[in-house]
């Protein structure tokens, strides 16, 4: 009986990462149309972002830190 249910579940998992894969894969071909499509700008703007974002995340636990500290 557990055999029967690995195998399954192992079926399932397998079928489930290949279908993770091919939106994956069909999600980046969307991204590099749109990337062609937008002279490169596309990408540009994601990775300003991203850099944006971790700033502002650094920022953030500056201020955190700062925060925790006590008065003098």
């Amino acid at each position: 009986m557990f055999d029967w249910l690995r195998r399954l579940f192992g079926r399932a998992d397998s079928a489930l990462t290949k279908v993770d894969y091919a939106a994956l894969d069909a999600m980046h071909h969307a991204e590099d149309r749109l990337d062609d499509a937008t002279g490169g700008r596309f990408y540009d703007t994601v990775e300003k972002a991203d850099e944006e974002t971790d700033e502002l995340l650094e920022r953030l636990h500056r201020d955190a830190e700062d925060e925790d500290r006590p008065e003098s």
